[in-house]
């Protein structure tokens, strides 16, 4: 990695927390909602400051994409830009890799319902999202341009540049970290109501999760070269579990962990195909 690529590195991370944290922080104190996506789509605002607590914070969702543009165009000028921009559009790849980008999530969320259901999890906290397939469609196309476009500054930008002096592997586990840490903050306004103890397991337990997902993530980027099948990939993670697992991960806890560990046993299986090196075909 040369000077200015980890110069580059360190002001995108700052950058991307910086936007989003403030943006979350603020929210909050201006009493955002967390609002569940069949509600949102009523339009359920009564006040102009709800308004203004859910705006504020969506911006925060950008705050990968903000940064990496911003970072891109001080350190790479318009080359860099084209470059992004082809790698977040570039959709011709292998057919399988579209097939492993919506098979996935589906084999991570119906084997932890199967492994909850044996030990004990009620069938009642799974598919309870409360949303028709037409509403899913919904789901995944909002999904893709919020959640989803995170994708251009995690791959497309971190973690090309981290793969420069590390290995696939090493990448993984480093990006995996910062992106689980930049969600804190949301993720600790969810779970306020929990006692320290339990929220510590919780954060674990979501970090885990999100450094799992960081190597599956490294795989379809690097066999493919696409930030357009991350974020696809992205949107139908959230999508699917959100409409799978419906709200089992808040109403027990052993939700919370068991998907993490799916989602890690399919980690050391792609690490033992493809290796930690580069985790792409050989």
């Amino acid at each position: 990695m040369k000077p200015m690529e980890k110069r580059s590195l360190i002001s995108f991370f700052m950058l991307a927390y910086a936007i989003t944290w403030a943006s979350w922080i603020i929210a909050f104190f201006l009493g955002y909602q967390d609002i569940a996506f069949t509600s949102l789509i009523q339009l359920p605002f009564e006040r102009s400051d709800q308004v203004a607590a859910f705006l504020v914070f969506r911006i925060g969702v950008y705050g990968p994409l903000i940064a990496s543009l911003v970072v891109t165009w001080i350190y790479y000028k318009s080359s860099g830009l084209q470059d992004l921009r082809e790698k977040t559009t570039k959709w011709r790849v292998e057919r399988k890799w579209y097939l492993y980008m919506m098979g996935i999530p589906l084999v991570i969320n119906l084997l932890s319902v199967l492994i909850g259901i044996v030990l004990g999890v009620p069938l009642t906290g799974f598919f309870n999202s409360g949303m028709s397939i037409t509403v899913v469609l919904l789901f995944l196309i909002y999904q893709i341009f919020t959640s989803g476009l995170e994708e251009p500054g995690w791959r497309g930008f971190g973690l090309e540049i981290l793969q420069k002096q590390y290995t696939a592997e090493q990448a993984s586990w480093i990006l995996g970290l910062l992106w689980a840490a930049w969600h804190y903050p949301y993720v600790i306004f969810l779970y306020l109501d929990l006692n320290v103890i339990a929220t510590i397991a919780t954060l674990a337990g979501f970090t885990m999760a999100i450094i799992g997902q960081a190597f599956i993530f490294t795989w379809l980027y690097n066999n493919t070269r696409s930030v357009l099948v991350a974020i696809l990939f992205h949107a139908w993670l959230n999508t699917s579990t959100t409409y799978i697992l419906g709200d089992s991960t808040i109403s027990n806890p052993i939700m919370g962990i068991i998907p993490a560990v799916v989602t890690w046993g399919i980690v050391v299986v792609l690490l033992k195909l493809y290796g930690g090196e580069t985790l792409q075909n050989p």
